[in-house]
């Protein structure tokens, strides 16, 4: 039987994944070990999934969004490929991009039965390291610029979700952003 633990961000979707992690408890009940984590501070995911991989776990799964995957992939990453259970990752964030890009289904019930009988699938990670040797490493997107505007402005957006939320951020950055020049 799999060892499972579960991370849980319970900031994700601005603060509605509560009612959707409560929901998700049933499938897995009495369906093999697992623990769940709610993480309390940003970096949290990633000490905890350090921690996980450490204690031998199997699986390791995000229920947040893509800050939560983020924070676990970072946690994983620090310790050896040998030592590194899987991840697994259940969409109740904002965006959810991760999951959409490695086709976890959107359906919270279904991701969450995947993670029970799902086949795993390697994915490409980035490592990043900067001028001062603090190393990162990531799995989805990189933004500068325009794409971490969209994301500051998307903080902002509190009665849209998902993909109408970050048009809407899209369209903010432009029209604020936007300095038209000519080159005559």
């Amino acid at each position: 039987m799999k060892r499972i633990k579960l991370i849980f961000n319970p900031h994700a979707d601005r603060g509605r994944a509560w009612d959707i992690a409560s929901s998700l408890k049933a499938i897995i009940a009495g369906r093999g070990e697992f623990e769940w984590a709610s993480t309390e501070y940003p970096g949290h995911a990633t000490e905890i999934a350090r921690q996980a991989a450490l204690d031998g776990y199997d699986v390791v799964a995000a229920l947040g969004g893509d800050g939560t995957v983020h924070e676990i992939v970072n946690g994983l990453m620090s310790v050896p490929a040998e030592r590194r259970p899987l991840l697994a990752a259940v969409p109740i964030g904002s965006g959810n991009d991760f999951c959409h890009n490695v086709g976890i289904p959107g359906d919270h019930e279904q991701a969450m039965q995947r993670i029970l009988t799902g086949t795993p699938h390697p994915i490409d990670i980035g490592r990043l390291t900067d001028g001062s040797g603090r190393m990162e490493f990531w799995d989805n997107t990189l933004g500068v610029g325009f794409d971490a505007t969209v994301t500051i402005y998307s903080y902002q957006i509190t009665r849209l979700q998902g993909f109408a939320m970050y048009l809407w951020a899209v369209i903010q950055t432009i029209v604020r952003n936007h300095t038209a020049r000519c080159s005559c």
